[in-house]
């Protein structure tokens, strides 16, 4: 198998694999059919995790609450609630403003603004164990590279 190529198994057991060139043509695709209404991807939640609490005291303002940018896939329920935002280019992904964040953040206390129905996705997140986010916690030494992704950053 070649560097570029990548290995997964499909329902039958077997082994598919990918260039990267062909990944990154289905994954135009399905953003394409999301955009056209024709396909929706929803999240999938492990029932059995802890809501994570914590106070970032200060790391907040290392942070910048980055977490409220990442992207992923909202659950039925969540979108059933009509509550939190998503993206109607991206059903039903998690909405995001401009900068990038999302629109639940209230951008002056960097806290969420629907914190008792927020998805369960960030009720579960913990930024002490993402090495993408915190290089070590304990010194307050963040990824510098985790803000690239948002809108001035690259």
């Amino acid at each position: 198998m070649r560097m570029d190529e990548k290995s997964d198994l499909d329902q039958s057991g077997e082994e598919v694999v990918l260039s990267e060139e062909e990944r990154d043509y289905i994954k135009k695709m399905i953003l394409r059919m999301m955009e056209l209404g024709m396909f929706a991807v929803y999240g999938d939640e492990d029932n059995t995790e802890e809501t994570v609490l914590f106070d970032p005291g200060e790391r907040k303002e290392i942070c910048r609450a980055v977490c409220c940018s990442f992207v992923f896939a909202l659950t039925k329920e969540e979108v059933k609630k009509g509550i939190i935002k998503w993206d109607p280019k991206r059903p039903y992904f998690i909405a995001r403003d401009e900068d990038g964040y999302c629109p639940h953040l209230d951008r002056k206390t960097l806290k969420c603004m629907i914190w008792e129905d927020r998805p369960k996705r960030c009720q579960k997140y913990d930024c002490r164990k993402d090495p993408n986010v915190w290089i070590n916690w304990e010194k307050k030494i963040i990824n510098k590279e985790i803000f690239k992704h948002l809108p001035g950053n690259s």
